[in-house]
């Protein structure tokens, strides 16, 4: 054997024991090549990516090419890239010398023919082309839309949270390591425009074919690798601007020329919108980027400084939405996340409640600003009839999978708890705000999460986050009546432990909480000697479990 075939054979029976090991999950050996943070990935910090794309409208490929530029964090003659099998790898190159690498799955293994030295700065240049997957339900399940809008024209778009950016082009697809910046262009029909992350370079007559143009777009923030996107249609461009503080900020709306006079009206929601998430999470976060909508051939997508719209310029999720509350969710909802996904980012696909949690539960502080507390907390009850209750929000890290779809809703209600069980809500409020600033622009996994919250709001309100995030079952709350009169032994069961909770039980026309813990205490109350405690579970947190 050659020393490319040792390594692969390896490298296949290390990843393969490491699937084993998580053999009751079934995960495969794609799985851990992708999810896990590999020593070929470890070894290097991305700091710049150059990337181009041609669009071949006629069989729908690209032809690519991605120059990647790192710091070397530990001696190495081999890093892990990524990009998906169906696509076909030209050449690596580095210092006009080409590569040799080893494909495994969707990633590909680099062979430099020296040790790259540690804190060193290097760069290579992977060239490429193919037909990258289709999407088969944009954006739930990611990749390419080649679309139509309603004049039959060339509408295209892309989505790739979870599956991955490495579908359509090289990267190190690591969700640990975001750029610090990013050069995007992009050649396309002349007949369409062109939009993406970041803000407008130029757009001029690509040199090498006369029907296409060269459009040239830059990302001065970090980004992670899925928000990275484009949108190919025939847009018109909206310019408005936000002003705080004597600056400001850029907005931009790129609709299909027939939606310019609806987005007109239906966008005027988006100032006020933006003035409640600073006052939440303080300034938006890509200001020199600026904040744009675009009309996408899907439903929304919070693709950094470039969201994807497609909620068809209706209230609530096209049309749906509680009574007493009018703003469109995909605005508010992918906005959000400029915040909590984009600025703050997961570094693991099994932490993304950061994303979501924080999120959803936005939405909620959103409609408390505009509407008042009690359309707030009814915003979360309504919420509550979709959770499923049906496996944990965490699932396993390093195999790229996320948890249950409850990490929206139940997320948001866990949040919710922490802050009524905290009873500090200036102290809740600045934390939120303190996050946006400590972890500004980072990846970060739940550990360092908890580790900051512990830190800012006491140990006492953690155990409710575990058990939220790590249970898939709701706190029992176990009641049992004593032998002495109106006394009662209460609590909690199928909890993770150290789980506290304080529980209102109506008494008469008053109300009384007592907190409750996994331990059982008793506790007196003043009802019928007939009549069973009634818990106030106004939001359906948790069960109640009465014992004989």
């Amino acid at each position: 054997m050659n020393k490319q075939q040792i390594f692969l054979v390896l490298l296949l029976c290390f990843l393969s024991k490491e699937s084993t090991a998580l053999d009751e999950q079934k995960y495969s050996l794609r799985d851990s090549v992708r999810g896990s943070l590999s020593m070929e990935r470890s070894c290097f910090d991305v700091t710049f990516y150059d990337l181009k794309v041609e669009f071949n409208m006629h069989d729908s490929s690209i032809v690519g090419a991605n120059k990647i530029v790192f710091n070397v964090v530990n001696n190495t003659s081999k890093i892990q890239l990524d990009l998906f099998q169906n696509m076909v790898i030209d050449s690596v190159i580095w210092h006009a010398r080409k590569l040799t690498y080893q494909r495994v799955e969707n990633a590909f293994y680099v062979d430099f023919p020296i040790t790259l030295p540690m804190k060193s700065s290097q760069e290579v240049e992977v060239f490429y082309h193919g037909q990258p997957i289709l999407a088969a339900h944009a954006p739930w399940e990611g990749g390419f839309v080649w679309s139509t809008d309603e004049k039959n024209r060339p509408f295209v778009g892309v989505a790739c949270e979870g599956i991955g950016a490495s579908l359509w082009w090289p990267n190190k697809d690591h969700l640990s390591d975001k750029p610090d910046s990013m050069a995007l262009h992009f050649i396309v029909p002349q007949s369409l425009n062109c939009v993406a992350n970041g803000s407008k370079v130029n757009c001029k007559p690509y040199a090498k074919d006369s029907l296409k143009k060269h459009w040239q777009w830059k990302v001065t923030y970090p980004i992670i690798n899925y928000n990275v996107t484009f949108y190919l249609g025939m847009f018109e461009e909206i310019e408005d601007y936000y002003v705080s503080h004597g600056d400001s900020l850029m907005i931009n709306y790129f609709v299909l020329d027939y939606h310019v006079e609806k987005a007109r009206s239906h966008f005027k929601q988006v100032k006020p919108m933006l003035k409640v998430f600073e006052d939440l999470y303080g300034r938006y976060p890509f200001w020199n980027d600026g904040y744009k909508l675009v009309d996408a051939p899907y439903m929304g997508m919070e693709h950094q400084s470039a969201i994807a719209y497609g909620n068809r310029y209706k209230t609530g999720y096209l049309g749906k939405q509680m009574k007493g509350v009018d703003f469109d969710y995909v605005i508010v909802h992918e906005s959000g996340h400029e915040y909590w996904g984009n600025s703050i980012s997961m570094d693991d696909l099994a932490d993304m409640w950061i994303h979501e949690a924080f999120c959803t539960y936005s939405e909620a502080l959103y409609v408390e600003k505009i509407y008042g507390h009690q359309m707030m907390l009814s915003y979360i009850k309504y919420g509550t009839k979709d959770i499923l209750n049906d496996a944990p929000i965490i699932p396993d890290h390093g195999v790229n999978t996320q948890g249950s779809q409850d990490m929206y809703l139940k997320g948001s209600l866990m949040l919710h708890l922490v802050r009524s069980q905290l009873a500090n809500d200036n102290l809740w409020f600045q934390i939120l705000k303190e996050m946006q600033e400590k972890f500004a622009y980072q990846s970060l996994g739940t550990d360092k999460m908890f580790t900051y919250l512990e830190s800012s709001l006491g140990k006492e309100v953690m155990p409710i986050m575990k058990h939220y995030l790590y249970k898939s079952n709701l706190p029992i709350l176990s009641i049992k009546r004593t032998a002495v009169k109106n006394q009662f032994t209460m609590k909690w069961m199928e909890v993770v432990k150290g789980f506290k909770m304080n529980v209102s039980f109506k008494q008469g026309d008053a109300h009384t909480t007592f907190l409750i813990s996994d331990k059982p205490v008793n506790y007196d109350m003043k009802i019928k000697s007939n009549k069973k405690p009634e818990a106030v579970n106004f939001f359906g947190a948790f069960e109640v479990q009465y014992e004989k």
